[in-house]
């Protein structure tokens, strides 16, 4: 059995999680192959006890986990079929609303998120063509090219895109948060490059995540000084309640230079993982405000395990908590300033939430916080 410790970040979503969606909805199931090894009841007890056991968000999300113990066991029997034992394992999660927290089966494929994205999705009977909307939309910079004056260049390997929006205004977008080498030489010389800028604006929209030390690298090229941003626990013991020692995460001034004016930050739902762990960095420093919608609710690390019958799974085993001890899982980063995009302003090219961010910088009407 294994019971690989992983980062189970969002990123893996479009080269795994997302393929599974499409598959989902491309309608494979329809295709049936020779039935997987049956153990229903054996698969039902190690699953839920691998989430009673490690998952460590059920008090921050105020789930009874016995409760629904007694609600789903009785749907099980030897007699249960890989179908039915899929959907009601399935139907167990869902009470998690959790990205991270998925799980998934071959022949025939089958899979099942306990989060947001997943839901947006297949909560109206998703497509294939929702998916590979989904797909190209992501895969685009959020702010259309003409926006900008000279237009956009890139770095770390297409995972910056920076550029002026205005004279003053320096902006740049984050596509991930990978390669922690090639992203530290990226941000010094983004930041370098807008040293004269008046403000700039960071977007992380349309970002699935990776690793946090990429986060705290770039968000250290903006700090004042030392700030306790976000606090880690792991879940180690049979309570749900038994966490290790906290880790505290502290972003602090670091590398050749630090851009200290004004900083609005775009997020949105599509501001997924590490991207929100960032956003926790970006939001204790006075002269940061958010700008967009709620980011997506996830933020801690996940386990994956696998049951008897050879279905895979993966569960969320530490809570993250922001400066002040807030666990922000299943809900999301709120924006100081609330802005969305409609989907008649994505079809002309309009970005009303960048509009926005570019307005107030205009206004001169930023008050530090």
């Amino acid at each position: 059995m294994k019971n690989t410790i992983t980062k189970v970040i969002l990123a893996v979503l479009t080269v795994g999680l997302l393929q599974a969606w499409l598959g989902l909805f491309a309608g494979v199931q329809a295709q049936r192959a020779a039935p997987e090894t049956k153990y229903p009841e054996k698969s039902f007890e190690h699953f839920w006890r691998t989430f009673d056991d490690k998952y460590a968000l059920f008090d921050t999300k105020g789930v009874d986990w016995n409760a629904l113990y007694r609600v789903y066991r009785p749907k099980v029997s030897e007699e249960t079929t890989d179908d039915e034992l899929f959907q009601i394992l399935s139907d167990l999660l869902g009470h998690l609303n959790d990205n991270h927290v998925t799980l998934s089966s071959k022949n025939p494929d089958r899979f099942f998120s306990a989060g947001y994205l997943y839901q947006l999705f297949s909560g109206t009977g998703g497509s294939a063509n929702a998916y590979e909307a989904f797909q190209k939309m992501m895969a685009e910079r959020p702010v259309p090219k003409h926006y900008f004056v000279k237009g956009l260049q890139e770095k770390a390997g297409g995972i910056f895109a920076y550029g002026w929006a205005e004279d003053s205004v320096g902006y740049f977008h984050l596509n991930s948060f990978a390669n922690l080498d090639a992203s530290r030489e990226a941000i010094d010389e983004i930041v370098k490059a807008f040293r004269d800028a008046k403000a700039i604006i960071i977007d992380v929209r349309r970002n699935m995540g990776g690793d946090d030390r990429v986060g705290k690298v770039i968000a250290d090229r903006f700090s004042d000084k030392r700030r306790l941003y976000m606090t880690i626990r792991d879940r180690n013991g049979p309570n749900h309640d038994d966490f290790a020692d906290p880790k505290e995460w502290y972003v602090e001034p670091d590398g050749p230079a630090q851009f200290t004016k004004t900083i609005l930050l775009l997020t949105d739902r599509t501001s997924v993982s590490a991207a929100e762990n960032f956003a926790l960095a970006m939001k204790v420093l006075p002269h940061v405000v958010q700008i967009g919608d709620l980011t997506s609710g996830c933020f801690a690390d996940a386990a994956e395990d696998e049951l008897p019958n050879g279905w895979s799974f993966s569960y969320s085993y530490n809570l993250f908590t922001d400066h002040r001890g807030f666990c922000w899982e299943g809900i999301g980063i709120p924006p100081e300033i609330r802005q969305v995009n409609t989907e008649a302003d994505i079809r002309q090219g309009r970005d009303r939430v960048f509009e926005v961010a570019v307005a107030i910088i205009a206004s001169g009407g930023l008050e530090p916080k």
